[in-house]
């Protein structure tokens, strides 16, 4: 089987950038269902484009105590890595944040307060991604301590979650019972429905766990727009593979938007319509067992 195009045949040989997700798209999970592993087929194709001065980012919304490892696994020379959903840029080498897209501590509190009045204090837990360090009430970390272990800062006063010394990148929003899917579309038909939501936050989810929400405007792509400026690189001449809701600006943006054959329905839909730049070329590849970036990027690599 083969990547199928949706509106024309795959050309390629104008690329310069690849940005990739990276959990269910570059890795295949691990038993515990979290830590992944990139195939030998895919660190092939990534490194040959690399050689060939493709520039590649690795964007998620893992946090960067998690995501380097990952980013590690590729063996590439000089990565560019987007973490938390956009909210934060590290310098691979030194592992250092080099940029910070934090949201607004008004708009922290304000959402905090919201979230909690409608479920009652105990029922939406709260922590958020602070530069390299996480900050949450105990009862987040408690419920997913076999993640957070002890590599958390405790806030017992929500209202000091965000602050201007402790900035918040990515805010997780955590039902005690629901899964993400879920608590998402709950909020956006009964709880974030005051048009004031969309200039204080973006929210989206890639996890099955949590709500993650950014600084609004804030995502994937807008990172990623900002290295294509420092890199001089067009829109047009970036290819983006991604498997959920938080990689669909990625995919807009992109010349060309890839979603994998595992991807949530609403990322197929994106690949499979959206008009991209002069391009107009969508992709719905072979699932991320499969190796289906491998697949496309091989392809890339041919014709560069």
């Amino acid at each position: 089987m083969s990547p199928s195009a949706a509106k024309a045949e795959p050309s390629y040989g104008h690329i310069k950038m690849v940005a990739s997700d990276l959990d269910g798209t570059l890795t295949v999970h691990g038993i515990n269902g979290y830590t992944g592993t990139i195939s030998e087929r895919t660190v092939k194709s990534l490194q040959a484009l690399e050689d060939k001065g493709i520039t590649i980012i690795m964007a998620s919304g893992r946090p960067p105590r998690s995501i380097i490892p990952l980013v590690n696994q590729a063996k590439l020379k000089h990565p560019l890595v987007v973490s938390c959903n956009g909210g934060i840029v590290l310098d691979y080498h030194t592992q250092s944040v080099i940029r910070k897209y934090s949201l607004p501590p008004s708009a922290v509190r304000e959402l905090i307060k919201e979230v909690k009045a409608h479920f009652g204090p105990d029922d939406i837990l709260i922590g958020g991604e602070s530069g390299k360090n996480f900050r949450c009430e105990e009862a987040y970390a408690q419920k997913r301590f076999d993640w957070v272990g002890k590599i958390y800062n405790r806030v017992d006063d929500l209202d000091q979650l965000a602050n201007e010394t402790d900035t918040i990148e990515k805010l997780m929003l955590l039902h005690r019972v629901w899964p993400a899917g879920v608590l998402y579309d709950y909020l956006e038909k009964n709880v974030l429905t005051d048009p004031k939501w969309k200039d204080l936050i973006h929210y989206t989810f890639s996890s099955p766990n949590f709500v993650e929400v950014s600084a609004p405007g804030v995502c994937k792509a807008t990172a990623i727009k900002d290295l294509c400026d420092a890199h001089n690189i067009k829109p047009s001449e970036v290819i983006a593979f991604g498997d959920m809701p938080n990689d669909m600006e990625m995919l807009e943006f992109a010349g060309i938007g890839v979603a994998m054959g595992n991807a949530h329905q609403k990322v197929k839909d994106i690949a499979a319509t959206i008009e991209t730049n002069a391009y107009d070329i969508d992709i719905i590849t072979l699932p991320n067992f499969e190796d289906g970036v491998a697949v496309v990027l091989e392809q890339v690599e041919k014709q560069i």
